[in-house]
């Protein structure tokens, strides 16, 4: 056989294996909820579907009021008596039965998730209607569109906005937003790192870096986890300065921090995964209390966006530190150290912090990493507060 031929052969068995494997999921495919709900409709006609209200009752809406005894019947035999709860069940008028809605779902869904801004579609049993989610208010015209299109029944259909619903880690979208999850100002990702509080004013720390030109305020915009979801703009964000103490021909200042006022829900939490390099979220933990300037040898912890939580015991405390490659150099700052890799870049704007069961004090704002050994380099809380004229949002809503 020929170099070719045994290419054909090998590809030809490839496409027959995924055809078992096709033919195998179908067969085995579970049943879901809505194929059950159908089920009972198909033994009870009018049944609209059923949710449990409020008052833990399960509501039981029918086309056909006086065949509701029926269907919870059918609705018992089908999910077990449990389904039924100890409240009771009450009913409720349905315009439309179970089936035209889950056959309305299916016609829309096609169309209307290759929609920019869509998220879902639902039979939504609590209004007898099929439910569209969108994501942005600019959506709903796209949506109606459709709808318009193809002559559907305006009064079936609900179209609701909801945030996107992305991967649950650092690098998703969240609301509200915390410490430690990915932001995206032009051009950049970064790391959100607290909740903080300048005067009246809510927002969050970042690093000055972050913003489109380091020192001074250009009113960055920032977004989470990435545009077009703003989540704040800069608004304090000092100049550097040299002379004096200044190393000749660089500028300094005492930390590489920005503040954004915040344009969405802010929580006083930070985020913790498992360890280095795993980015799905493990904890949201209270912020509780600060700590201004950690000392050497304790040991500091850090979520980003990049390399998830890592540690590093700081080996120097309190060091006036160049960032490598820019002109720029920081006053009594602290680097610390780890035997593994434990920041990466976009981790900048990282919190640092103590951990203490489900809470943390904060004590400073990452924005540097380096090897040999393997370290990250942060600026103390003392100093971005005296910087941005801030303090840490912490539990309970209040500065800390």
């Amino acid at each position: 056989m020929t170099r070719s031929g045994r290419a054909g052969a090998v590809i030809a068995g490839a496409a027959l294996c995924l055809g078992a494997w096709s033919m195998e999921a179908e067969a085995t495919q579970p049943r879901t909820l809505d194929d059950v709900l159908l089920e009972v409709e198909r033994e009870v006609p009018g049944f609209g579907g059923m949710y449990h209200d409020a008052k833990g009752r399960l509501v039981v809406r029918m086309v056909h009021a006086e065949a509701a005894p029926v269907a919870v019947a059918a609705i018992t035999r089908r999910f077990g008596a449990e389904r039924v709860p100890a409240a009771g069940w009450v009913t409720e008028p349905a315009a439309r039965t179970f089936s035209q809605l889950k056959a309305l779902q299916e016609r829309l869904t096609p169309e209307v998730l290759s929609l920019p801004g869509a998220v879902f579609t639902d039979v939504d049993e609590k209004s007898n209607r099929v439910a569209i989610g969108v994501a942005r208010a600019e959506a709903r015209g796209l949506v109606e569109t459709v709808l318009s299109r193809l002559s559907v029944e305006r009064e079936a259909v609900e179209v609701v906005e909801v945030g996107p619903i992305l991967p649950t880690n650092v690098q998703g979208g969240w609301t509200p937003v915390a410490g430690g999850l990915q932001i995206e100002t032009p051009g950049k990702y970064c790391t959100l790192g607290f909740a903080a509080l300048q005067g009246g004013t809510l927002g969050f720390v970042s690093n000055s870096h972050c913003t489109q030109v380091q020192g001074g305020v250009e009113a960055t915009p920032a977004y989470q986890a990435v545009a077009p979801w703003r989540v704040g703009t800069e608004l304090t964000d000092p100049g550097y300065a040299s002379g004096g103490s200044c190393p000749a021909g660089r500028i300094c200042r005492n930390s590489d921090s920005a503040f954004f006022r915040a344009d969405a829900a802010i929580s006083p939490r930070v985020v913790r995964t498992s360890g280095a390099f795993d980015l799905n979220i493990s904890a949201w933990l209270d912020v509780t209390s600060k700590v201004l300037y950690p000392s050497q040898g304790q040991t500091v912890l850090k979520t980003g966006r990049s390399t998830g939580t890592t540690s590093g015991t700081i080996q120097w405390a309190c060091a006036t530190v160049n960032s490598g490659g820019t002109p720029h150099t920081y006053y009594c700052n602290y680097i610390a150290t780890s035997a593994t890799q434990n920041g990466a870049g976009g981790d900048s704007g990282s919190p640092v912090y103590f951990q203490s069961g489900n809470t943390v004090s904060l004590t400073g704002i990452l924005w540097g990493s380096g090897s040999n050994p393997w370290n990250f380099a942060f600026a103390p809380l003392g100093a971005v507060q005296s910087e941005l004229g801030v303090v840490p949002y912490c539990l309970g809503g209040v500065g800390c």
